[in-house]
């Protein structure tokens, strides 16, 4: 009950009121005290003037007993409580007093009519010669319970009728909110509890009477609103759970199709897994008699190279750096002494692993034959000679054609150092590798000739260069493949190229082969990075003097 709309809207109404009319109360009784204490105070000195003669000829004879009933005739007026008379020596000539008052508020009236309720009179006589004279003081005190009664009875009645308004006033406000707002809103309620759940949209809510215009009629329309959205959601719902069913069951149908499909594939899978799993043991086989055939290519290439061991002998000071981008590579060297005089040889064949192996193969066979049979003081005739026999040795020298051979064209690039200690001097031929020296703590550098050796387009007659060095004391010289120059790296990806070699190279000059190697190729590992090596390398460095 007390949760209900009905009483909070009473509760409200009779709090509003109420305080109203306590305002209102209190300001009219504010004013009525104040007028009651100003008729007080003029009563009372209206009073003390009329007996103002008596008791100054009753003072100013002396007279005790005039005295005495002139206050016991003051105390007649019910609210005088005491009288007192003096003379001008201040001796009391009289005094009468009556018990004060039973008034329940006296308590009360005496803080509301404090300052008018004492009065102090002087007795002033006047002579026939027209003199006046003091000639003693009358003290009356009012009773401030009696004087305050007929204020007290006013302030009853005045709350009696503010409560009766409240209480009408409310009943008028909360009957026509129960009229106008919350009878409709129970229509309202018992319409919403009839809806249907499971259709609400079938039953629109009626508008209450009188309210199709008003927040009432606007919220009934909400309402219906928000029940048809809820059936059409409902409909929708319906329909997308039958089609979700039928989804299902084709999925389910679709599914087990699906699911023999697979089988039948696994079993299709399994038969080709078995058969790869064949091929495959099968390919490991090949594999591993390939990479035990170029193992074994590995070592007979590595015995095509000089003796490491005798390599000191040659030289004072040496360092050889061979490093096959594969297991085998396309770059070989020879070093050796002939009549007193060391040869030294760097060549770079096409192609690299297996191929650039086989070009190898070949490129020695024909440099031993050369050495042998034909020159080995001549650097530029050795690489003329190298040209012509690989040409007829691959048939790319226009005789002798096979199917086999028409569309091969293969070759490389050498140089060739003669060193002459007895002479003083070092000759040096190249095709399309420099040669790089060092004297005096300068790199020098000469360049090959700029044509290769044994390819199609290689001329079986042209003339390679010899250049001749004076040999001093400390010289060193250095031959490379272009391995090191061609190795991409660095941040922008580039070529480490002939200035990086140089300038790696002028670093460590003064340090002994063997260390000038390694810092060589420490820098050119920096350099490179994560970058994956390109081609084989090699590098020759020697010291003749």
């Amino acid at each position: 009950m007390f949760s209900g709309l009905v009483y909070k809207q009473a509760r409200t109404v009779a709090l509003i009121a109420l305080a109203l009319g306590l305002v209102s109360a209190l300001l009219v009784l504010t004013a009525d005290w104040r007028a009651e204490r100003q008729t007080l105070r003029t009563t009372t000195q209206q009073f003390l003037a009329m007996v103002n003669g008596s008791a100054a000829e009753a003072a100013f004879q002396m007279n005790p007993e005039l005295s005495q009933d002139l206050a016991k005739g003051l105390l007649h007026y019910e609210a005088v409580r005491s009288v007192t008379l003096r003379d001008n020596f201040g001796s009391q000539m009289a005094h009468v007093e009556r018990a004060p008052g039973s008034h329940p508020l006296s308590w009360l009236a005496d803080r509301l009519f404090q300052g008018v309720t004492d009065y102090s009179l002087p007795l002033i006589h006047h002579a026939p010669d027209g003199r006046a004279e003091t000639v003693g003081e009358l003290d009356v005190r009012l009773d401030a319970g009696t004087v305050a009664g007929g204020f007290f009875e006013r302030v009853i009645l005045s709350m009696g009728s503010i409560l009766a308004q409240v209480v009408g006033i409310s009943l008028l406000l909360v009957g026509a909110f129960y009229w106008m707002i919350t009878k409709p809103l129970l229509k309202v309620t018992a319409g919403v509890a009839r809806v249907d759940p499971a259709r609400p949209g079938e039953t629109p809510l009626p508008v209450p009477p009188r309210h199709e215009g008003d927040e009432l009629g606007l919220l009934v329309h909400t309402l219906n609103g928000l029940l048809a959205a809820f059936q059409s959601g409902l409909a929708a719902r319906d329909e997308a759970e039958g089609k979700l069913t039928d989804l299902a069951r084709t999925l389910e149908e679709r599914v087990d199709q699906r699911t023999l499909e697979l089988e039948r594939e696994k079993e299709g899978v399994e038969r080709a897994l078995a058969q790869l799993n064949a091929a495959h043991a099968e390919l490991n086989k090949v594999n591993r008699r390939i990479n035990e055939s170029i193992r074994y290519a590995s070592r007979i290439q590595s015995s095509l190279l000089p003796d490491a061991a005798q390599l000191p002998d040659l030289f004072r000071d040496i360092a050889v750096g061979w490093q096959p981008r594969d297991v085998v590579g396309g770059d070989f060297y020879w070093i050796g002494r002939f009549a007193g005089r060391c040869l030294v040889a760097v060549m770079d064949c096409t192609g690299h692993g297996v191929p650039g192996a086989f070009m190898t193969a070949i490129a020695a066979s024909v440099l031993d034959r050369i050495l042998h049979e034909h020159c080995h003081d001549d650097p530029a005739q050795i690489l003329q000679l190298l040209n012509r026999l690989i040409k007829t040795s691959l048939r790319q020298d226009g005789r002798d054609q096979t199917p086999e051979t028409v569309g091969s064209d293969d070759g490389l690039d050498a140089a060739v150092c003669l060193v002459d200690e007895a002479a003083g001097r070092l000759i040096f031929a190249g095709a399309n590798i420099p040669l790089l020296y060092a004297r005096d703590g300068v790199l020098h550098e000469i360049k090959g000739d700029r044509h290769s050796l044994g390819y199609r387009s290689s001329l079986a007659d042209f003339t390679f260069s010899n250049h001749e060095i004076g040999l001093e004391p400390g010289m060193a010289f250095y031959l490379a493949t272009d391995g090191v120059t061609d190795q991409v790296g660095g941040e922008h990806r580039r070529l480490f190229g002939r200035r990086r070699l140089r300038q790696a190279l002028e670093g460590g000059l003064d340090l002994p082969m063997s260390r000038q190697m390694e810092r060589l190729f420490a820098i050119l590992a920096a350099y490179r990075g994560g970058e994956s090596r390109r081609d084989d390398l090699t590098f020759i460095g020697f010291t003749p003097l």
